[in-house]
């Protein structure tokens, strides 16, 4: 058979062609858009990764490394002096500079218009930032007196951590961009300063930013010895210190109280930063830096709105140490850093007083209006935070129970005079709305601004009962809000030893014995045995009245 029978015999049909055709179509359409797909993951210039294809190829890797951003030095000034195409030449030139200087293995991206990303896997920082400024010095620049390039360094731990990493290199690169020759240490110093300025910004406590903060200070800055005093009156008390252990520290300079003179004074009076490179020679180093037997040191306030209240204090020992003004900045940094941290936690405190005073305040009203016996919502807050503290509550817990016990029975302002005010018995409606004022009290005080949760679980729990017979939700055991089971005691301890309109007070013996048996049907047994077992008794009207 000729080829031209077998042609004829094997030809497509005019389905076939359509068939054909499509296929042909969507083979065509699918490799544009991987042409398209690839074009996105590299970059057309230098044929390096884009960041598209930099962010998958390190969200696969999942390994450790270093993270460096390299900026071409002036690109703009570049282009608008000798045109595009010298641009376009400087970024090829650095690209294959860059591929050829990194490690085997590394990721390597052009990043934006003139910066260069690289991710160098299982490599130390030194390698990298030796490696790269090696090839600063190597490469032409463009303008004279200029690095081709600046650069960043940081530690990347894993893929999770990128942003947080590449906003350190950035910011590395931006305080270098266009500053002249970069020297390495310089540009180490800024490294550990940008560093340590982040880790201190995250420090929001006063104790933590001294226990933290002055080890990270004392160890950028290689100080051997580093302490915090705060002021009291004439002299300043040692709060906390860090200090090499090898080297020996004179126990005279932990002894308190240490008198404030010299540069000591000088700083708290001219509220700034002072030094001393030679101190056995300086006739104002004395006080701290005698006693500490310091050979250069440095001292700065501490102070909210002037007012000091401590120093910051770093010393060299066994040696003079040249004390440079970025030396100077972290140690300022550190006692701004603290200052802010112990204004504001006055400030919050102070807010917290005013807020605890106008909730007593009020609980207290609400106590005339209801008859009850005098000073019974003082007690039933010291009662309860006391109790609060011997099951282990924290700070803020305990803040709450004080806020909830300090309105416990806001709700009583919905009921009416002639119920809450009748001397008898009340009917079984009567008590319906009586015990509606639990639910009610959370309503009303969700509307005080900053109260908070715990204590509108006292609020509203504090009548539930541990077998579940209790109102407003009829709760049971741990479904009670914990703050809602401690307090019920107390409150319920007073009013048993409180005389009412409608009964004797008990006795203190009396009292007990009731919330005893009253532990597992009316009340959590574990707050029952805290309160039988504390150490203090706990105050009643009895007390008042004696």
């Amino acid at each position: 058979m000729s080829l031209f029978k077998v042609w004829r015999a094997t030809r497509p049909t005019s389905s076939g062609w359509a068939r054909l055709l499509a296929w042909s179509l969507a083979g065509g359409a699918l490799l544009a858009v991987r042409a398209r797909h690839q074009q996105e993951r590299h970059d057309r210039l230098t044929r390096l990764l884009g960041r598209e294809g930099f962010e998958q190829s390190l969200g696969r890797s999942r390994r450790s490394g270093i993270l460096a951003l390299v900026a071409v030095n002036r690109l703009k000034l570049l282009n608008v002096q000798q045109g595009w195409k010298a641009g376009d030449q400087l970024l090829r030139e650095v690209a294959r500079a860059l591929s050829a200087a990194l490690p085997p293995g590394s990721l390597l991206a052009r990043w934006s218009g003139d910066e260069f990303l690289a991710f160098v896997p299982e490599s130390e920082f030194q390698v990298v930032d030796r490696a790269l400024s090696r090839l600063q010095g190597r490469l032409p620049s463009a303008f004279a007196g200029q690095p081709a390039f600046v650069f960043g360094l940081a530690t990347l731990h894993s893929p999770e951590g990128f942003r947080h990493a590449l906003n350190e290199v950035d910011h590395e690169v931006y305080l270098d961009k266009g500053t002249g020759e970069v020297s390495a240490q310089t540009l180490g110093e800024e490294r550990g300063l940008f560093e340590f300025a982040l880790r201190l910004a995250q420090l929001e406590d006063p104790e933590v930013i001294i226990r933290r903060g002055l080890p990270m200070a004392r160890e950028l800055l290689h100080f051997e010895a580093a302490a915090y005093y705060r002021v009291e009156g004439h002299d300043i008390t040692a709060y906390s210190l860090d200090y090499d252990p090898a080297v020996p520290l004179p126990q005279e300079g932990i002894k308190l109280p240490i008198h404030i003179s010299g540069l000591a004074e000088r700083a708290l009076r001219e509220h700034c930063t002072v030094i001393s490179v030679d101190a056995p020679n300086d006739p104002e180093a004395t006080g701290i830096w005698t006693l500490m037997k310091v050979q250069s040191a440095m001292v700065a306030p501490v102070e909210i709105s002037g007012q000091p209240l401590g120093l910051l204090w770093m010393g060299q020992l066994t040696g003079h140490k040249a004390l440079p003004v970025r030396a100077q900045h972290v140690l300022e940094l550190a006692a701004l850093r603290l200052a802010h941290a112990l204004e504001l936690r006055e400030k919050t405190q102070a807010l917290r007083r005013t807020l605890e005073g106008g909730l007593l305040g009020l609980g207290v009203a609400l106590e005339a209006r209801d008859l009850e016996s005098y000073g019974h919502t003082q007690r039933v807050v010291d009662a309860s935070v006391r109790l609060g503290r011997a099951l282990g509550l924290d700070p803020l817990a305990l803040d709450e129970l004080r806020q909830g016990a300090s309105l416990h029975d806001i709700g009583k302002l919905s009921i009416p005079d002639r119920i809450l005010l009748k001397p008898g018995q009340l009917d079984p409606d009567e008590w319906r709305i009586m015990q509606g004022h639990a639910a009610a009290g959370a309503s009303i005080a969700a509307h005080i601004p900053q109260l908070s949760p715990g204590a509108l679980d006292v609020i509203r729990s504090h009548h539930e009962r541990w077998d579940g017979t209790g109102y407003p939700s009829r709760l049971a055991g741990e479904e009670i809000p914990l703050l809602a089971r401690i307090f019920a005691v107390c409150d319920v301890y007073d009013a048993l030893t409180s005389e009412r309109p409608y009964k004797a007070a008990w006795t203190p013996e009396e009292a007990r014995a009731e919330i005893a048996a009253q532990a597992g049907r009316q009340f959590d047994p574990r707050v029952v045995r805290a309160f039988l077992e504390a150490n203090e008794p706990v105050p009643t009207a009895w007390d008042d009245q004696g």
